[in-house]
């Protein structure tokens, strides 16, 4: 072959005309006793295409018109490598759609997780992205930030047609807090405070309770968050102590903080679901304008439309059905 490519080494070569190249460890060290490839990392983990790199996959290409996969069909994502590839399809698995590297939990738990030299890929392709914070002087890149990486919907259209799995925007539902709480942890034996309750357990009174069991219905556990007075929108899993603040209380959530909350929450692409009263509606609105909030009457007709949620799949679906258009709706503004 005069451009003394074999298939493999073409493929990823021409999977990677950025000049940053990921793939199989063997054929890279081929590529790389070739000439064609050098370290770029340190952990030998991406190379960069070298000159003789560039000639031999310009002259691959023009010996195989048509066979690039970069002319594949109209609207057909081009197939990345394979970690990339993986971590994709991985996050799109994932209830929170996002890519783990080693500092995740994920991780910890002994789940899959991704260098930062395929991280690094990823973002570069467009089908992950970080997420704004509070802090944030202008935009802001994974290469500058190293934030969690999670899919936009280039990353979901790439899963679809590439890995076969139905993953669509991610479906958040959000929940008022509740006025009565579990009594304070009091201390240790040793004089030290104990620690605080889950949010998932803290909040203890029937309509609270009544809008959990729809929301367990209706999505994953790690995309229900809490509406709190105090705290803003929280996980159920972070603790807190018991407090006494309702959204009259000057120590109140501002709606500045809920904003960054939604930001960070990458809210603006999820269809939202809200349950609770209109209080807190008014105070998520503004910063999810495509907010559904289906619940409707005093607090025992809502139980009772909990209730309907929590047992009739055709309920959660509508509401579901209502989200996504009003989330199609204000993009199209």
């Amino acid at each position: 072959m005069s451009h003394g490519l074999s298939p493999t080494g073409a493929k990823i070569l021409d999977a990677n005309d950025d000049g940053l190249v990921a793939g199989h460890p063997a054929a890279l060290a081929k590529l790389l006793s070739d000439g064609l490839v050098v370290p770029h990392t340190a952990d030998g983990g991406t190379h960069c295409m070298t000159q003789d790199g560039w000639m031999a996959l310009d002259a691959w290409r023009k010996e195989n018109p048509g066979r690039s996969t970069l002319t594949e069909a109209p609207g057909i994502l081009r197939k990345l490598p394979g970690r990339q590839h993986e971590a994709v399809l991985t996050a799109a698995r994932r209830p929170d759609q996002h890519i783990p590297r080693r500092d995740n939990r994920a991780c910890r738990a002994g789940e899959t997780w991704f260098r930062d030299s395929t991280l690094r890929k990823i973002a570069a392709s467009g089908y992950a992205a970080i997420r704004p914070e509070p802090y944030d002087n202008g935009p802001v890149t994974w290469e500058k930030t190293g934030r969690p990486l999670y899919l936009t919907e280039d990353g979901r259209l790439y899963a679809r047609q590439h890995g076969n799995i139905d993953v669509r925007r991610r479906r958040v539902v959000v929940i008022a807090g509740g006025e009565k709480k579990l009594p304070d942890p009091d201390v240790h034996e040793y004089g030290g405070p104990l620690p605080g309750y889950p949010a998932g357990e803290l909040y203890i009174d029937d309509y609270h309770r009544s809008l959990r069991a729809a929301s367990d219905a209706l999505t994953d556990p790690a995309l229900i968050f809490i509406a709190s007075a105090l705290h803003g929108l929280v996980p159920l899993d972070r603790r807190l102590y018991p407090y006494d603040v309702t959204l009259k209380d000057e120590r109140a959530v501002t709606p500045e903080t809920i904003r960054w909350h939604t930001a960070r929450l990458g809210l603006d692409d999820a269809d939202v679901i809200f349950l609770g009263g209109q209080d807190y509606a008014a105070l998520l609105l503004p910063s999810v304008p495509h907010l559904h909030a289906p619940l409707a009457g005093g607090m025992g007709n809502q139980r009772g439309q909990c209730a309907r949620a929590r047992d009739e799949a055709d309920v959660r679906e509508a509401w579901w059905k209502k989200a996504a258009t009003l989330h199609n709706e204000f993009a199209a503004r």
